[in-house]
Formats: C-alpha cells, structure tokens, sequence
C-alpha cells in the first residue's frame, strides 16, 4: 500500500500552534521565478507533525495590486475512502488540506498569518467538481480558488511571494496530496504572476546505475516481507500484507506511474518503516523495472485509460491514459467527441456524421473518444485493506491466502489468480512477448475457461450477489471477513468518525471493496507484465462446433479478462443494503461512509462502469455479454444526470455532459451486442434466465429503443427528453440523433424474422417479475393495445401499477413521438413496416 496517497474524512490537526512549529517545510521555486510542479505535500502522516510545502510565484512590478484570487489543482486534496475504526495513536485528521499566503512575510511574522482549511466552505471549487460533491467527492483532482482578502493583497509584493500548503494528518489512508499548478490571479481570473512553470521529470530517478545493488536487494526484501509493515502512522497493528500484495507483484505501477522516490520513502515512513527502507524499496524498484518503457502521462493523477486521441498508436502508453487534459469541460465539446470531430470544432454536425458513428455494424472507438468524465486515479484502483487482513489465516489453514468453504464449496482466488500467472509465464512467446498469435484453438479454449472461473471466483469467495453479500443458514465470506474487521474496531475511534460508517454492513462493505479492488489490480498486473491488452480475440471467443477453429471476439486493444473486473468496484456493486425493521430498504447504492455524500458516491460508480467500456471495449464471449454490464452502465449514467438536476447553469451543463455519455453508451451497447446469439433458443432446456437469447440482441430492445431519445411520458404526465440540450449544441440535432437511433434499431431488428421472436408470456416470472415486463427480458408482447390518450390527444405508454412498460407500448410511443418531432418519413415507414410484421 505505498502508493496511495489520499483518501478518508475532513479538519485540521488536533495539536495547533505546536504542530506547526513541528512541521516539516519543503521548498519549490527559485528566486529566478521557476516553480517544479507537481508540489509534493507528503509525509507519513502523523496529524501532530503536518508537512508544510511552500511555492515562490514571481509577481511583476505593478501587479500586487491587483491581486485577487490564488488558483491551484490539486490531486487529492479531500478524504476519499472508509474512514479509519482501529485504535489509534492520534485521531484521524478531519481536513486534510490548508494553504496560506505569506506573501513578502518571513521571520516571526509567519505565526501570524492564518491557514485558510481546504473545505467547501473556505474555498470556491469549479464547476465539474462543486456540482459532483465537492472537495471530498467525486474527483480526484480539483481546481479550486482562494479568494485574497485584504490582509492577504497587503503581504504581496512585487518579485518573490511566498506561498505554503500544509498536509494536515492522515485520515488512516491518506498520506497526503500534490499542487500541479498554481496561480496568481486577478479578480477576472486572468493570471498575473510571471512564474515559470518546469513539471519535474522522474526520468533521471529511473536511472538504475545510481542504485547499489545491496540496497536493491534490502529493498526487495522488504518489498516482499508480510508481516513487517504497520497499517498506518496512527495504527500501529502490524499488517499481514506485504506491499506486494496490494500493489502490482513485481512493483511496476510505481514505475509505470512514475511515482517519485519521495512519495515512496514518504508512503514507506507511513506504513512504519524508515526513511532508510523506502530509498531502499526505491532502489528495489528503480533497479528491477530499468527496462519498463516510459509512458509519458502516467501519473499518479492522470486516470489510468482516461481515453485519448493516438492511445491506440502506443499500446505501452495506453494504461497511462490521455491525461486530465483529455477530460472534456462542455457538453458541446463531448458530442462533438461522439460524432467524429475535434473537441473545440464548430462546424456543423450532418446526419451521415450521426449515421456513421449510430452505425450498429461499426466500431465506436471509447479508447481514444475524450469524454466529460475524470476516471479513477491509480490510488483509487488500490485496496484500502488487503484481502489478507480481512481473511486471516485461521486455525485449520483456510484464509484468503490458501482459499476456504464458506457455503460448503471451496474457492480460492489467491490460488487462481497464481495459475493464471503461470499459465502465462510458461506459454508466452519468448520472441514476442506481447504477440499470443501463436496458442492454438485448445489453449485459447484453456485460458479463456480459467479467466472466467478465476474471476467468478473471487465472487462466490464474497458470496451472495450486489446489495445483499448475506447467507441464510452459513456466512458468506463478506460476512466472515465483515466480523473480522468489526472485531478490530475501536469504540474511541468509531465515536470519532462519521456516523453510519461502523455498522454490521459497513464492515460488510469495506470486506467487499477489499477483494474487488485486489481483483482488479491483479488483473491490471496480469495485462501489463504479460503483455495481454493487444488483441481481443487471442483470448476472447469459442471453438467452432463444426470444424475446431477458434472463433475470437473482441477489438485491437483490450483486456482479456470477461467476468468480475472494474466495474464491480463501484459502489453500486460494493453496497449492503440497510433495511429497516420491517424489511424496506432504506440505503441501496452507495457504501455507507458515502451516506453525507451521494452525488460522489453516484460519480464513482460512473467512473467505474465508464472505464470498464473502455477496457473491455469488446470482451463478450461465448453466450455471455460480459463483462460489461450493460442496463447498470446506462441507469448510471442517467441516475448521476438526476441527482446533479439542473437548477442552476453548472447543474445543467453537468447534467448534460452525464447525458451525452448516456448517448455515448447506448451506441456503444447496440455495436457490442453479440449478434451470433439467437433471438431465443426454443430447444433449450435451460430456464429463461440462460436461455441464449438473454444474451442477444433480444435483450438489448428494452435499453436501444428510439422511446429512450424522446419525451417520458406515462399516464401522469410528460417529461421532456433527456437529449433536448442537443439542440442547444446545435440548432435540430436531436431529430438527427433520433433518426440514427431508428436507423440503429432497424439495423438491428428488422431483418429478423418474427417467428424468431419468444413472445412474453406474463404469467413467467422466472426472470423476477412478469416476463413481458421484465428487466432482462427478450421476448416481444403477444399482441398490440391502444396506447394511452390524454385529454389533449397526445399519447402515453400504458403501464403497469409499478410503471413496467412492455415492448410493444415502447415501441408504439416511440413511433408516434418520433413521428410527432418530425423524424424521417422514410426511417418511420420502415419502422412501421417492422411493428406491423411482428404485431400484424
């Protein structure tokens, strides 16, 4: 757990004027006006010894004048994560971040100049991030503003300004944070200082021939020990983890993201060693991955596969991402990204663009199309807690590390995931090692089987399923490794710490989080020292019944791995549901240290789902459209468009950005459905729930219907569509839009015979609830009914008392509001031609 570097709660130190005078300075910029970015503010994380680091701005003659406002992004500058509930030395900080302007001010006169906290109330965020939750919500790295009031305007002066952020203690995780730029400004937000900004290059620390080999091997060692390091600066516990376990096995996302030699030595005091042992972890590092490429934008706050134009052309680079400068800011700016042009273009978007790109037959590229959307930095891909202190090992053996029965079966993912890394190691190509060309059908056929069991694995460790990880007569593991952890739990501590995130199913959770962040980071191992993000269809797809040739699926880049992976971390797959004493649920969705913070809560999960389409852009095998999730992917991304609503300008404009991605999935979705699958298999013997046809282009008609671009309306009345700021992009784009979404639905619907249709039987409810209305339904309605009519004449779809709408009224509305817009005649008479053969 070196790397990670900000996650938990909120405010300042608990020792005041001492611990200031305690604090370690570090200084960035020269009297000569250059600054190195980024400013690391880290430490081990003690709150009664903050680390303080200062920054000189270089201010011209006339300028201090007119100062108003000091700008800064940073990374990590909020409490992310559960909050701490062991025993501690000091209590856990609660604001993690101050900052200060000292101006032209040294010497005694410092102690008089206050910290401004880094809180929502002392400090003015942009938009994207104020709308989304906040310091401590959705976004990992924020641009925030300090207005200057007159006491700060007077310390300025003209040449060099100091000025100072402070890492005010751990929350239990956190281990600081980083400035990446800095700025004075005036009251227009138009820069005033002259500073000269120089991004630090740790290229010269990768430079093995500085490193002794005996303080690489000390390093090694440490690397590997278990039991060695301390969980934290203020919990003493030794852990079971080694940081091999956390991170990558062999080290390489601290090379990979470049972290710096200080945040290593600084991560390596936190967990309880000395500054001595992080160097030599360093040089462990440095040493045994001096042959790793070098990806220019990974860092530890450029989102891992933020996608980018020209990612593709650099397979190596591609985990670093297109950087935060790829995350777009306009809604204009994310449709022009869907429709093929350049983020700033104006030139008008035609309906062959919106053709092309709604092309169900074609490719939609989500590795390299910019989206309004920061993803997870690396830190949050890692476990706040190792599976191997959630799951001891226990007196017969069984634990984490050797696998153990909680239902009866035995699962052990450790042991999985280890056979994958020796299946890998023993047949890759020695002469090309990022070229798997050369496994035969069998092989393919081999390792395909034990990705999908060694993610489902890790699942059925947890058991039960999302929202409910609780067993009936036996615990589930998340419950075991839950009581485990609550047993730890100090009551000084959980009095201190948010209410709500200490109960039975708080713990649950943090057990969950656990495994799945493991999972994930072991997988992102897998795919970087094995080389397996190239070409899907080495590893995803089936033997051909007829002849044994291998029958691969997938795109030009991606990863192998088609069950249990990223987006299984969002909190929407983390959460156990609370419920009252009569049995209503009463939080679903988000974990329950999220509870003051829903929004955030709600971004992660988009996060989540959003990077899973663009790592597994195409990884469906066999009868399974996995692992992608494809209805909670778009119910995300319209959840998160509710929850920011559109009250004020920046409200909209998010609530907007949500929607184009919304836009963006559902084009995406209609090109991924596997179109092999039958509409429905009528000889199989299986239940519904797996017959072929639940996963086919059959179950998509509910999410890829034209209905989901128009007006919502039901029998209390219309909402206007999500897509109507389309036209506020551009003047009658969203009857463009909603004739390629017919167009889209027809390519993939209306060459299909009706007799290849199931038809809903209501009666069924083996999916859950009756068929014709089901979630996961693929059947079309025996029949056609009248559509509902309101007193004006305009019409609705008939539902049910739980507002289930079926096809066959979906489809209905669609025709008549599409037709009612103004969508093509050609593109509707053809609709209307396919409704008609399969509802004559």
């Amino acid at each position: 757990m070196l790397a990670a570097c900000g996650s938990g709660t909120q405010d300042a130190p608990q020792a005041g004027a001492q611990s200031r005078q305690a604090a370690k300075v570090s200084a960035a910029g020269t009297a000569d006006g250059t600054l190195v970015l980024p400013l690391e503010v880290l430490g081990k994380g003690s709150p009664d010894q903050p680390v303080v680091a200062e920054a000189k701005l270089a201010l011209p003659s006339g300028q201090a004048g007119n100062a108003a406002q000091l700008w800064f992004q940073c990374h990590r500058c909020g409490f992310y994560a559960a909050p701490e509930f062991e025993a501690t030395r000091r209590l856990p900080a609660k604001i993690k971040a101050s900052v200060r302007v000292l101006g032209g001010v040294s010497g005694s006169a410092e102690s008089r100049v206050p910290w401004i906290d880094i809180t929502d109330a002392n400090v003015t965020l942009a938009d994207d991030e104020r709308v989304h939750g906040g310091v401590n919500g959705g976004l990992y790295t924020t641009r925030i503003t300090v207005a200057l009031d007159a006491a700060a305007r007077a310390r300025l002066v003209a040449g060099t300004n100091r000025v100072q952020f402070r890492f005010n203690g751990t929350d239990g995780e956190s281990n600081g944070f980083r400035v990446l730029d800095l700025e004075l400004r005036d009251a227009s937000a138009a820069r005033i200082d002259s500073t000269v900004h120089q991004q630090a290059d740790t290229r010269a620390e990768r430079d093995a021939s500085q490193y002794s080999q005996s303080d690489a091997a000390a390093g090694k060692a440490l690397w590997y020990a278990q039991g060695r390091i301390a969980k934290s600066s203020i919990v003493a516990r030794k852990l079971n983890a080694a940081c091999a376990s956390c991170h990558a096995e062999d080290a390489r996302d601290l090379q990979y993201f470049n972290y710096s030699n200080n945040a290593i030595v600084q991560r390596s005091q936190f967990h309880g060693l000395s500054a001595t042992q992080g160097r030599q972890i360093a040089a462990f590092v440095r040493t045994s991955l001096a042959a790793m490429p070098y990806a220019a934008n990974a860092r530890p706050w450029n989102p891992p596969y933020q996608p980018g134009p020209g990612l593709d052309a650099d397979p190596a680079s591609w985990a670093g991402g297109a950087g935060l400068q790829a995350v777009l800011q306009t809604p204009a700016q994310a449709v022009n990204a869907v429709f093929g042009k350049a983020p700033a273009s104006t030139a008008a978007i035609t309906q062959s663009d919106v053709d092309r790109v709604m092309d169900p037959n074609v490719t939609m590229n989500v590795r390299e199309m910019p989206v309004p959307l920061q993803f997870p930095d690396w830190n949050a891909w890692l476990p706040s807690i190792h599976p191997l202190d959630v799951w001891p090992a226990a007196a017969d053996g069984s634990g984490f590390q050797n696998g153990a029965a909680f239902d009866g079966d035995r699962k052990d993912p450790n042991g999985r995931y280890l056979a994958m890394r020796a299946w890998f190691e023993a047949r890759r190509n020695p002469s090309n090692p990022g070229d798997w060309s050369h496994l035969l059908p069998e092989l393919r056929e081999q390792i395909a089987a034990m990705i999908t069991q060694a993610g489902w694995d890790g699942y059925w460790f947890l058991g039960g399923g999302r929202g409910n990880h609780i067993g009936g007569d036996k615990r589930t593991g998340a419950q075991v490794g839950g009581a485990h952890l609550q047993s730890l739990a100090s009551s000084t501590t959980v009095k201190a710490g948010k209410q709500g995130a200490f109960t039975t199913n708080a713990f649950i959770e943090r057990a969950v989080d656990s495994l799945l962040h493991w999972n994930a980071v072991k997988q992102w191992e897998m795919a970087q020292q094995y080389k397996l993000e190239g070409n899907q269809q080495w590893f995803l797809g089936e033997r051909d019944g007829a002849n044994g040739d291998w029958r691969g699926r997938g795109e030009a880049h991606g990863w192998p791995f088609n069950t249990v992976s990223l987006f299984f971390l969002a909190p929407h797959m983390v959460y156990q549901e609370d419920r009252d004493a009569s049995g209503r649920i009463t939080r679903e969705w988000y974990t329950a240290w999220e509870a003051d913070n829903i929004t955030a809560s709600y971004y992660r999960s988009n996060q989540w789902y959003q990077l899973q389409m663009a790592v597994n852009p195409g990884a469906q095998s066999g009868w399974v459209n996995y692992p992608m999730d494809w209805p909670y992917l778009y119910a995300f991304d319209d959840y998160i468009g509710l929850r920011v609503g559109d009250a004020t300008p920046a409200a909209r404009a998010a609530q907007a950005s949500h929607y184009v991605r919304l836009m963006q999935a559902r084009i995406k979705g209609a090109q991924y459905v596997n179109n092999d699958i039958p509409l429905y298999d009528p000889t199989s013997q299986q239940s519904l729930i797996n017959n072929p046809g639940r996963y086919g282009r059959g179950q998509a008609t509910k999410h890829l219907a034209v209905a989901g671009f128009l007006d919502n309306a039901s029998r209390d009345g219309t909402n206007p569509s999500h897509f109507l700021f389309l036209n506020d992009v551009q003047p009658g784009l969203h009857v463009k839009v909603v004739n390629g979404a017919i167009n889209q639905f027809l390519a993939l619907y209306s060459g299909q015979p009706a007799s290849a249709w199931r038809r809903c039987d209501p009666d069924n409810t083996e999916l859950g609830e009756a068929e014709n209305v089901a979630g996961f339904r693929f059947c079309l309605d025996r029949a056609r009914l009248p559509l509902g009519t309101f007193s004006d004449g305009t019409h609705f779809p008939v539902s049910n008392a739980l507002y289930q709408t079926s096809t066959e009224q979906v489809e209905q509305y669609g025709i008549w509001a599409a037709r009612r817009l103004g969508a093509d005649p050609t593109r509707l008479t053809a609709w209307q031609a396919w409704q008609d053969t399969v509802w004559p």
